[in-house]
C-alpha cells in the first residue's frame, strides 16, 4: 500500500512535498466545492493505481469536510466517473 501524504492543496507520494514522486493538487472553489487541477503520474509508475488512489485521497478528504468535488483534470473526471463509490462528491 502506497503511503499517501497531504501536503498545501494536494496529496502526494513521496519524501518531499515539493518534488513528490506522485501529486494530485485541488483549489478549493468556494461554495464547498473542490476543483482536482492535475493529476501526475510518472509513466514508469503508471498502472499501479496511484492515480485512482490519488483521486480517491481528495474524494475522501471531500466527504470528511462536507465538501462537493469537481474535476477540470481529465484523468481525475474519468476514475470519478468509473467508480460509482465517488458519486456521492462529484458535481458534474
Amino acid at each position: 500500500m502506497t503511503n499517501i501524504k497531504q501536503g498545501d492543496h494536494k496529496f502526494y507520494t513521496g519524501d518531499d512535498e515539493n518534488n513528490p514522486e506522485t501529486v494530485i493538487t485541488f483549489e478549493d472553489k468556494g461554495d464547498d466545492v473542490l476543483d482536482i487541477t492535475h493529476t501526475g503520474v510518472p509513466s514508469e509508475l503508471g498502472g499501479r493505481g496511484l492515480g485512482t488512489s490519488l483521486v480517491e485521497a481528495v474524494v475522501k478528504h471531500a466527504r470528511e469536510n462536507n465538501k462537493s468535488v469537481v474535476a477540470t483534470c481529465p484523468f481525475a473526471a474519468t476514475v470519478i466517473e468509473k467508480h460509482p463509490e465517488f458519486q456521492d462528491v462529484y458535481k458534474k
